[in-house]
């Protein structure tokens, strides 16, 4: 497979002089393809671009704009299979993962674009006069998106942002970009020109370029906490308007009568395990009581003993390889220095015929009770490697979890509702999962933002249209 990627600004294709080539993390010996990596030029183009569709965009009634995007949703819901095998090739993830990506991405853009009401103006006629209030969209928004569910993600920002009357430019990652690239840029070409464009290259230059313009009016960035600080400094510049959903450390709390049933495992495994352990809502830190620890690591051993590593296009694999090599070495360090300190087991197998060093390929690793200090305890992993840690009551697992800058997500397990409710009240996350702890747990009606270093705004729901839009008061009151 070579494919070769292009930008698309203003509806249309831009190249660049500098192109980057994408490697299979499957296959590193194999390309997959090769995109342009956009300069601060192309940051300017596509910032001239949005600015001059945003008049004409933004005049455009909210459910003519909801029509367009239901129409445009559609790439993104029913990709071609080709595409699928395209965000498998360069990301590494299972074909049911890319599909998910697609599918829920689709999904996304489409519940934005049926609710035209969430952009309704409030009236309120008294003695006074009539006063309007108004949901006024920004203008140009930047939305900078992530290697691991690049489209789910770019998704979050695309309805709220265009649905508001914006006009959008989304950065796609700097590692696999290839079917982000191709999708949106085949989903922008069911939209006026300009309304939606699609870059790419580093984030150090057409991504900085892009959050410091001026004439950028909000950014929305998904990544990691660090790189998080920059943008927010670099966005004070203008007081562009910021949304971050940045790193988590998620720690999920299983009580003394937590139910360990093989569902429940099944849950464990994919709240840890799906996508390789790189989503940022994952299970990062698992406190067990200490009753039930033993049971617990036996059964969900068991589990993960079961994951089969390697080339996610094949049915028999259900885990792949580590994204790119950066995250690669970080996570073979990682696991180096956590073998060095602490109890450990390798667990799972690789696929036959698999070359393993032709890939950034990991076993799943269990880490038996490390001490909270350790790196694989303090902070965010993204890698197939899963600390346990033992407690005693309920108060030292609420401390502990909440002993991290990081609050993006938790979860906590227990068969009594009410206790669960009650503990989960009192954890420093966005976002606590009860009996449950993955993406498939994110209710469609409940915002997603973190808390503390993980970021700050919100997405998915109306909450998320706050940050894309200006109240405007419009009053004939004489007092």
């Amino acid at each position: 497979m070579s494919f070769e990627g292009h930008m698309t600004i203003g509806g249309k294709p831009v190249t660049a002089d500098d192109w980057v080539t994408v490697p299979n993390p499957a296959h590193l010996s194999s390309v997959v393809g090769r995109f342009p990596s956009g300069s601060a030029a192309h940051a300017g183009m596509a910032v001239e671009a949005a600015a001059a569709a945003f008049p004409d965009w933004r005049a455009t009634p909210v459910e003519e704009r909801g029509a367009l995007l239901t129409r445009a949703s559609a790439v993104l819901a029913e990709p071609p299979g080709d595409w699928v095998s395209l965000l498998t090739a360069e990301n590494g993830k299972l074909l049911s993962e890319s599909a998910i990506d697609f599918a829920v991405a689709g999904q996304n853009i489409a519940t934005y674009a049926s609710h035209p009401e969430w952009l309704e103006s409030r009236i309120i006629d008294d003695a006074r006069g009539r006063l309007v209030v108004r949901r006024q969209p920004l203008g140009v928004c930047v939305g900078i998106v992530p290697w691991n569910f690049p489209l789910i993600i770019a998704s979050l920002k695309i309805g709220p942002a265009l649905l508001a009357g914006n006009t959008l430019i989304i950065k796609a990652p700097e590692f696999g970009p290839l079917a982000t690239l191709q999708a949106l840029g085949e989903m922008a070409s069911l939209l006026p020109p300009g309304v939606l464009n699609i870059v790419s290259g580093s984030g150090p230059e057409i991504g900085r370029a892009l959050v410091t313009h001026p004439g950028v009016r909000k950014v929305s960035f998904t990544g990691s906490t660090e790189t998080g600080r920059q943008v927010m400094a670099d966005a004070a510049g203008h007081l562009a308007r910021l949304s971050l959903e940045l790193g988590g450390n998620d720690a999920a709390i299983l009580l003394d009568d937590v139910d360990l049933s093989e569902q429940a495992i099944e849950r464990l495994v994919t709240g840890a395990f799906m996508h390789t352990g790189q989503i940022c809502i994952d299970i990062k830190r698992l406190y067990v009581h200490d009753s039930r620890y033993a049971e617990l690591v036996e059964k969900l051993s068991a589990a993960v003993d079961q994951i089969v590593v390697g080339d996610g296009t094949r049915p028999d694999v259900t885990m792949g390889p580590i994204n790119n090599s950066r995250q690669y070495e970080k996570v073979t360090k990682l696991l180096a220095e956590t073998k060095a300190a602490a109890d450990w087991v390798q667990l799972g197998r690789y696929a036959e015929g698999t070359d393993v060093a032709d890939g950034y390929f990991m076993l799943p690793h269990l880490v038996l009770d490390p001490a909270d200090d350790m790196d694989v305890v303090a902070n965010e992993q993204m890698s197939p490697i899963l600390p346990i840690m033992k407690f005693s009551s309920d108060d030292e697992a609420v401390t502990r979890a909440n002993g991290t800058e990081y609050g993006l997500a938790s979860s906590v397990w227990s068969a009594d509702q009410e206790r669960a409710f009650a503990l989960a009240d009192r954890l420093e996350a966005g976002m606590t999962f009860i009996n449950a702890h993955s993406i498939f747990a994110l209710h469609p009606d409940g915002p997603c933002g973190g808390a503390k270093q993980s970021g700050h705004g919100y997405e998915i729901t109306e909450e998320a249209l706050d940050s894309y839009t200006q109240l405007q008061s419009i009053t004939n009151t004489h007092i």
